[in-house]
């Protein structure tokens, strides 16, 4: 699968590998194939980011889709960071990007950062550079934050 032996994911590879049977590893593929990726594609990023085929093939459907489709990511960022599939769709991908959404709409920063660095923000960090720091739209970020992230 081209892992070196002394690499750390070969640990986690073989874990994936080991709890799924080889016909559930192959239609995982082909979920990421059904998208336009490329089989080496698949492979580089099961590389870098063996867990994600242990998602369920519907969950990685809908975090792709939700990835590619809704907030626009380039198809080389999910390959470069494939680790962003492994984050828990609705704790954490939809809620910071409704987040963002209401700062954008509110014009609350100039600049917007880049949806991926917000991800790979701590908790503590999130709230603290896009919650709290807004004092008079705090309550209604946190709202948002907060609220069912599948009601829309």
């Amino acid at each position: 699968m081209g892992f070196s032996v002394d690499s750390r994911m070969l640990v986690h590879a073989v874990h994936t590998v080991s709890g799924i049977s080889g016909e559930t590893f192959s239609r995982k593929f082909e979920v990421f194939r059904s998208f336009g990726f490329s089989m080496d594609e698949c492979m580089d990023m099961f590389r870098r980011a063996p867990n994600i085929f242990r998602t369920s093939e519907d969950k990685l459907k809908f975090k792709i889709d939700f990835f590619l489709n809704e907030i626009k990511l380039d198809r080389c960022a999910l390959i470069s960071w494939p680790i962003y599939l492994t984050y828990s769709i609705e704790k954490r991908v939809i809620p910071r990007y409704r987040v963002l959404q209401v700062i954008k709409s509110k014009r609350l920063l100039q600049k917007g950062p880049s949806f991926l660095s917000v991800l790979s923000l701590s908790e503590e960090e999130f709230l603290r550079k896009f919650i709290s720091r807004f004092r008079d739209d705090g309550e209604e970020l946190l709202g948002t934050y907060k609220g069912n992230p599948l009601d829309s």
